[in-house]
Parts: C-alpha cells; structure tokens; sequence
C-alpha cells in the first residue's frame, strides 16, 4: 500500500521556494522532510521524547531520527528551516511538536491538497515533489491544447461560413492569434524540465546538463514516459549522411533515420500515474495576503491523481 501525505497547495509552494531560496538547500527536499514528518507523527501533531532500553532519553534530532527514515544529517539540515517557518518546534520536554492541521489551515488554506507519495528516503520522497509539477504541467499542456483546437474550429467555420457571425468569429479569431501549431501530444524540453525543478529565476549554469539528468531521473523510476520527436528535412542515402557528418556539415540534432535526414524536436512526455488518492477540494476560507497575486506555479489545476489503466 502506498503511503501518501496530503499537502496544501499553497504550503507546497511556500517550501519549495523557501528551499530554492537558500544556498545548499533544496525545494523539494524541504517539502519531502516536511512530509515524511507529519506522516509519521504520533498521535496527530507530536513526536513524544521517551527513554531507551539503556535509560538514554530519546528527544528533538534524535527523536526524529529514530521514529522516520531520515537521517540525522538531513534533519539537522532541514527541521531549523521548518521551525523558523513556523510549521514545528521542540517543547521544554523534548517532544517534536508539529502545526496542527487547523492551525495550518489557518495559514495554507487552498482550494487543492497535492498527494506526496512518501519513498524509501528523502531523495526518493523528493523526487515524487518535483512528479507533482512535472503532472502539472502536463494538465496545463493538455489545457492549452483544448484552447487550441476550439480556436481552430472557429478559424475552419470561416472556410465555408453557414452565417454572418460564423464568418465575422473567424476573422477575428485569426486576426488575433494568426498561424499556430496544433499538437495533441504534450512537450517538455529538457531545459523546461530543469526549470520545473529549480525554478525560472535559479541561475543553473546549464539548464540542458540538469533538465537531462531530472528528467532521465523520472523516467528510470518509472514516473514518466518520454517518446523522441523527428521532423523530416530530405531524403538520401546512409552513405551520404555520413560523408556529411564526417565534414561536419550537420548540426547535432540532425540525424539518419528510415532513409531521411532528420531534425529532432522537443520530446513527448506523460506522467505514468499509480496513485488514486482523490485529491480533495474545499472551500477557501482564509487566505494569506501574499498569495493574492502569486500564481502557485499552476498546482491549483491538480483535481486528481488515477491510474489511467485501471
């Protein structure tokens, strides 16, 4: 059975940033200890301190470490940021207190929770944070896409217009958007993927290297399938596509296939969902003032997580 953390959708980008923001941290590894850290909390919000089989008290860090699967480095590293945010703190006792789920309410309140699936350890719970965004993205995508072909339909009425409005809709609609691609499937370059991890205004010194390794990451855990793209430039013969790659007069992303020289364009991607938590929605209440005109990275969109096959 899989073990999954419900987390608002406005906190989930409060940490991720957060954790973007500071040198040698991560976002998503700030979410995943957060999560892994309400999963296996006692009794709703506490950690309770208590004496070993040699008398030792067991409290705060090592307490931690000794109810999760985090390690004592992680902790040290990630718990402060999360007391100084608020979200926990060690009583006089040396219990691990954690926000209740109201008081965060109060705070976090969306109309959305994102499921975490919690991993083995942090780096595999972190890598299910960033299949969150990679998910949204693909919605977003497939969002685009119906926009898209009810644009084109209006265009195509302008062909053969049975009325007046059909006719003057469909100029207009050209007017404004002009030529555009029509894809059903959903792209992401390599260097979206590395945005989706470290976010738009990290300085990576190469997008290409990171977006390549995360989304190879994803793909090897078995989170999302990618398919290569090929747009046709000219027939020929492999003996002639080699003399040209020998003298060097193609670019790296020309290649041979079934008898053409091709151009490779952005790959296809799909997340491959198993997790059919409903992701609940509620209300909005309360909500903090910052947030009024933040985006929240799209991750209000997330209704629902299914496994398509099933």
């Amino acid at each position: 059975m899989k073990k999954i953390f419900r987390l608002a959708s406005k906190l989930y980008f409060d940490l991720w940033t957060k954790g973007n923001e500071l040198p040698g941290l991560s976002g998503d590894k700030l979410i995943a200890v957060y999560s892994i850290l309400k999963y296996y909390r006692d009794n709703g919000i506490k950690y309770y301190s208590y004496k070993s089989k040699n008398n030792k008290n067991i409290s705060g860090y090592s307490l931690l470490r000794s109810k999760t699967n985090l390690s004592l480095h992680t902790i040290e590293k990630y718990v402060p940021v999360l007391i100084e945010m608020g979200l926990c703190f060690i009583d006089d006792n040396g219990d691990f207190v954690l926000l209740g789920n109201q008081k965060t309410k109060d705070l976090y309140n969306s109309y959305k929770l994102v499921p975490i699936e919690i991993g083995k350890n942090v780096t595999d719970t972190a890598t299910n944070v960033m299949l969150v965004r990679v998910h949204a993205k693909q919605l977003e995508e497939q969002k685009q896409y119906r926009k898209k072909l009810t644009r084109s339909e209006i265009i195509s009425q302008g062909i053969d217009p049975k009325t007046s409005a059909q006719l003057k809709a469909a100029k207009a609609m050209s007017k404004r958007f002009g030529e555009f691609t029509l894809n059903e499937k959903t792209v992401l370059s390599v260097q979206g993927f590395a945005v989706l991890k470290h976010g738009a205004e990290n300085n990576i010194k190469s997008l290409k290297s990171s977006g390549s390794y995360w989304k190879n990451k994803l793909k090897k855990k078995g989170l999302i399938t990618t398919e290569r793209q090929f747009t046709k430039i000219e027939k020929m013969s492999y003996d002639y596509y080699l003399q040209l790659k020998n003298s060097r007069m193609l670019d790296n992303n020309q290649l041979y296939r079934k008898g053409y020289l091709v151009k490779e364009t952005v790959s296809t991607f799909s997340t491959v969902n198993n997790i059919k938590e409903v992701v609940s929605a509620e209300k909005e209440v309360k909500v903090k003032n910052d947030y009024k005109k933040k985006q929240y990275l799209q991750f209000d969109m997330i209704d629902f997580w299914m496994n398509q096959n099933s």
